[in-house]
């Protein structure tokens, strides 16, 4: 796996992104499953991916999901990766340390999911939110039409705060924007 992992799980490592996976971040960004669960709608060549994905993140947190492979690549029984070990992105963003808030995000690749990863990944991203940068609040926001992200935030025991009517333009339709939280406070580790 290339560079070092920065979170480990049970299943998923997290590790900063680097040049070697960018045909992984553009290839998925750009693909149109993956696309059609995030307000996407421009398609993104490689310097825009290491842009976004390897240099974009000053005060944000953006991190890989990675199979749970040993750093040698080894596999344990039974684990199964997207692209030999890439699974997806997760990231926090819009920190405000003033305040004590982030916004948390994540997307996997169309055959990563499923399988439970993106709840591992965020968990372990939520945990180090709250107990390492001492953040109050996390917010997380979905398309009204993505009810996979939707069963997501609710299992991670986010709660649903609001709608933003027509709030993005995606796939020739306007669609809601439905807006979460999650307490620091009332996180336990789902």
């Amino acid at each position: 796996m290339p560079g070092p992992a920065f979170l480990r799980g049970e299943r998923v490592t997290l590790r900063p992104p680097e040049d070697e996976d960018l045909d992984f971040l553009q290839r998925t960004h750009n693909d149109p499953d993956v696309r059609r669960s995030m307000p996407r709608v421009h398609p993104q060549n490689r310097e825009a991916t290491r842009e976004e994905y390897v240099e974009g993140f000053d005060e944000s947190v953006g991190l890989l999901i990675c199979d749970g492979a040993d750093d040698d690549g080894e596999r344990g029984e039974g684990e199964a990766a997207a692209d030999p070990e890439r699974l997806g992105f997760c990231a926090l963003f819009r920190m405000d340390a003033d305040s004590g808030r982030a916004e948390v995000g994540a997307w996997l690749a169309p055959d990563a999911e499923g399988q439970g990863y993106a709840t591992e990944a965020l968990s372990l991203l939520i945990d180090y939110a709250f107990a390492e940068r001492r953040l109050h609040r996390l917010n997380a926001g979905r398309l009204a039409t993505n009810d996979r992200s939707a069963a997501l935030l609710e299992r991670l025991r986010f709660v649903e705060e609001g709608r933003r009517e027509d709030f993005y333009f995606v796939g020739g339709e306007y669609v809601d924007r439905v807006e979460y939280g999650l307490l620091a406070s009332d996180w336990d580790g789902a």
